[in-house]
């Protein structure tokens, strides 16, 4: 009746009648095709590359020792997804310079100290490329609540912080002072997520 009384109605507006589609029949088969594992993967990727940069891209308004907080946890989740994602095994380098990301590789020689394997730092640029501080910035790292050396005694030492493709990592607390304000604290901690306050 009402599709009589809509085709009546538009008989005597001079309206050509919407064509309804017929619903499929119950024997039909309707295609349902789910998102691929590498589709996800791709998609989560994209997400953590577009949020560290609108987080390295914040306002020029804040502090150095906030920019540059926020610039590592920013850089330190790509990392971490990177790990996750490539089954990598990422470490973080801190020293009086400034810092840089580096992945465990295997390597011919056996007196490294990890047998057989060899730190290499990733010399990429974007994110993950090494940074220097800027000059009035001073780091303090405190790895498991204890304070950890500014400098490794030896440049072929393992980086202070581990990221595993497992999702387990090092937990640590980086305050980044100047002389201009109190600075920022980068915490990882045992949960698992990145927390940038001021102490």
């Amino acid at each position: 009746m009402a599709r009589a009384a809509a085709r009546n109605e538009c008989l005597h507006t001079g309206a050509k009648p919407i064509p309804v589609e017929a619903s499929p029949k119950a024997g039909c088969p309707l295609s349902s095709r789910g998102f691929t594992l590498i589709e996800l993967l791709v998609v989560l990727a994209l997400i953590g590359l577009l949020t560290g940069m609108a987080v390295l891209s914040a306002g020029a308004s804040s502090s150095g020792a906030e920019r540059e907080a926020r610039r590592l946890s920013a850089a330190l989740r790509i990392a971490a997804d990177e790990s996750r994602l490539q089954g990598r095994v990422l470490g973080l380098r801190f020293d009086s310079q400034g810092y840089s990301y580096h992945e465990l590789l295997p390597s011919e020689s056996e007196d490294e100290s990890f047998p057989g394997l060899v730190w290499v730092p990733l010399n990429l640029r974007g994110v993950l490329a090494p940074r220097r501080w800027p000059p009035p910035l001073e780091f303090e790292l405190r790895i498991n609540g204890r304070a950890a050396p500014s400098r490794l005694p030896q440049p072929s030492s393992p980086p202070q912080i581990i990221l595993l493709p497992e999702g387990e990592f090092t937990p640590f607390s980086l305050r980044l002072k100047s002389t201009s304000d109190a600075g920022m604290v980068v915490e990882f901690g045992a949960s698992g997520l990145l927390d940038i306050r001021r102490p």
